[in-house]
């Protein structure tokens, strides 16, 4: 578990900080063109890697499924609510909103039996989810009373990430390792998000460069490739609740640079919230190895 504790560190500092890359680029292109640009960046860095390594992705009806499966509801849709939520939200408090997580995760691997019932993990993600409340529900919680629907919009993005770590979890097909997973997971939602774009007819570039949302959208791009390698190997290590539990790491970092970048500045109930989710991950921590079958 140790190596699996190492990579979500990893992960959690890339996710954490891209709250506000993303909300960067975001002062210079649409939140779709966003999306598109970026994941492609990381679709030609893992593509590139693959052909260096020699495995290309596995083309067969069964890998092409669970890549669509997962490429859409773990990284197209939630990807294109983030960038929507973060251009009405401050970068901190969609972090917070994020670490909702494990609260679905658990639930949803609970349900399809991937997870037994333990009292001290079931405690941790009751606490995130307070944590949550406590930010979302008080008039004085948010800079803003008009914010309100747009965080509870952002509900839908940890509510998909725990439907696909239970989805990549479960039908990961175990011969093919995580880089290659991760070529054709980003390969499905960059096609994806191209499709959507002819749609509605805007293909804005990343050209000629605007400092910084240009640099923010290649920044982007590359990590991207990294984090879902990492995301892959991690519920191959230890499972998907194991893996949700980086949603605390993005909220702590998220609302860290997002004072810094921006000078965000937030209300006590947020700091509460704030608390009672690092010592939620600090419970499901503690119970991961009652937790696994």
């Amino acid at each position: 578990m140790g190596l699996a504790l190492v990579f979500l560190l990893i992960l959690g500092s890339i996710w954490g900080v891209s709250t506000t890359t993303q909300k960067l680029a975001l002062e210079a292109y649409p939140p779709l063109s966003v999306m598109f640009w970026y994941a492609l960046i990381a679709f030609v860095v893992l593509a590139f890697i693959s052909a260096i390594r020699g495995k290309v992705p596995p083309m067969d009806r069964r890998h092409l499924v669970y890549y669509l499966a997962s490429g859409m509801f773990g990284f197209a849709i939630p990807g294109i609510n983030n960038l929507l939520v973060l251009a009405e939200v401050p970068a901190g408090i969609h972090s917070t909103v994020i670490a909702a997580a494990p609260v679905f995760t658990y639930a949803i691997a609970l349900a399809a039996g991937q997870e037994r019932f333990v009292a001290m993990r079931a405690a941790g993600v009751g606490l995130g989810l307070v944590g949550v409340l406590c930010i979302i529900l008080p008039k004085s919680g948010l800079p803003e009373a008009g914010m309100a629907p747009w965080v509870a919009l952002g509900l839908l993005t940890p509510f998909l990430y725990g439907v696909t770590a239970v989805i990549i979890s479960r039908f990961m097909p175990r011969e093919t390792d995580a880089p290659t997973l991760a070529t054709g997971f980003v390969g499905m939602a960059t096609a994806g998000f191209f499709v959507a774009l002819l749609l509605m007819g805007d293909l804005t570039p990343p050209w000629p460069p605007v400092w910084p949302a240009t640099h923010m959208i290649l920044w982007l791009g590359v990590t991207a490739s990294a984090a879902y390698v990492l995301y892959f190997q991690i519920i191959r290590l230890a499972g998907p609740v194991y893996l949700s539990q980086v949603g605390y790491l993005v909220v702590v970092i998220g609302v860290v640079t997002g004072m810094l970048v921006f000078g965000e500045r937030h209300s006590l109930w947020v700091w509460i919230g704030i608390g009672l989710m690092v010592a939620g991950l600090t419970f499901v921590n503690l119970g991961q190895k009652k937790a696994v079958k």
